[in-house]
């Protein structure tokens, strides 16, 4: 999984097969040094593609939120992703679903998650379930408009079961893991065997 020519990103398609999407070729896979397969946090990763994606209708960038950007319990937010349904293992078509955003306290209740939950999470969900990411969403988006502005999150994580009760979805803090992003694209951006490295100055609010 750490070689990057074993995987191909597509971007603008709403169903499988893949049937007119970009098909994109990752060049370079960045995990983050301090995740631990059985650890929690630091759960992210960036793919730097080959090829820079085409914007159009059904290809857009979403954006990251502000450093120490919060976000209010109770915010409705969308997830979306392949991943398991009640009736199938994957689904062929993209999935999404409404979920309200939960404070760590909340989560952190001793009927909920225990105190499992961390700064580098976020969770969101109903405590009665029924609405959830499952197996085959990880790393898929957790995103909320903000003034018609979308932002990044939370990235699928983990959790217990899909849509128990009392154990919504855990994702992964952007705020959390913003300076981390940002000195990732930096190391990228300034190699000298990087010709976008003359063109491109990261800006991150």
């Amino acid at each position: 999984a750490h070689n990057p020519s074993m995987w191909a990103v597509h971007v603008g398609l709403t169903e499988q097969p893949v049937h007119g999407a970009q098909s994109l070729a990752v060049d370079k896979i960045i995990y983050h040094a301090r995740y631990r397969p059985k650890g929690l946090d630091y759960d992210i990763a960036l793919m730097k593609l080959s090829t820079a994606l085409v914007f159009n209708g059904f290809v857009q960038p979403i954006c990251l939120p502000n450093y120490g950007e919060e976000f209010e319990e109770g915010t409705m937010c969308w997830i979306s992703g392949w991943g398991a349904t009640e009736e199938e293992e994957t689904s062929v078509v993209l999935r999404s679903a409404m979920v309200p955003l939960l404070s760590t306290k909340t989560c952190n209740q001793p009927e909920v998650y225990q105190g499992y939950i961390s700064n580098w999470m976020i969770c969101a969900g109903y405590l009665d379930g029924g609405t959830d990411s499952c197996q085959g969403d990880s790393g898929g988006p957790l995103a909320c408009e903000d003034s018609s502005v979308w932002k990044l999150v939370g990235a699928t994580s983990w959790g217990i079961g899909c849509a128990m009760r009392n154990k919504p979805g855990v994702y992964t803090r952007i705020t959390q893991s913003l300076s981390w992003i940002r000195q990732q694209m930096e190391l990228l951006l300034s190699r000298k065997d990087n010709p976008e490295s003359l063109h491109f100055t990261l800006r991150l609010k």
